[in-house]
């Protein structure tokens, strides 16, 4: 005997936003485009994001301060601003947020800190690279690990005056090869 499964009702608009902020924060328009893709009608669409706002659950001005501070330590203001122009903000909200949570002071400080931890890692690579194969030590040390280090700072998105003042910066070098 075979059993015939009973087919799911389509979900409701709702249903199927309500359930993606539940996965994660969305800004207005992707869950705008979530919606498109699954299908439903642009009216609908926007009753439902309507009342999303209404109820608090979608509001992009939230939504781009948390995703800035979280973003803080690990990402460049240029990164972020990116990142979150990517994500349907507008301009004005992001110059906004981004103006509230990033300093010029704070942007390379953290790019310095990086740059050291970097520092230490790559030293370790090319140490083990050139005691597996000799061939290698003709980039002298410190020229490979500034190019490494420069390349992961340049695509964190970290202004190239930052980069070349951090490393021209004695300590991130001194301080690291005693480690």
């Amino acid at each position: 005997m075979v059993h015939l499964t009973k087919s799911k009702p389509p979900k409701s608009a709702m249903v199927v936003a309500v359930d993606s902020l539940s996965r994660r924060s969305m800004t207005h328009y992707e869950l705008e485009t979530r919606l498109q893709e699954k299908g439903f009608e642009s009216s609908e669409i926007e009753k439902v994001l309507d009342r999303l706002q209404k109820l608090g659950y979608l509001n992009d001005q939230d939504f781009a301060l948390m995703y800035s501070e979280s973003r803080l330590k690990h990402y460049s203001r240029r990164r972020v601003q990116q990142d979150m122009k990517n994500r349907g903000l507008s301009p004005q909200l992001i110059e906004q947020t981004l103006e509230s949570t990033y300093s010029s002071a704070m942007e390379y400080e953290q790019c310095l800190a990086l740059a050291k931890r970097w520092w230490i890692q790559e030293g370790k690579r090319w140490e083990q690279r050139r005691e597996s194969d000799p061939a290698k030590r003709t980039v002298p040390r410190e020229l490979w690990i500034q190019q490494k280090v420069a390349r992961k700072l340049i695509q964190r998105g970290y202004p190239t005056e930052f980069v070349w003042k951090v490393l021209a910066n004695p300590e991130v070098c001194l301080n690291n090869d005693t480690e």
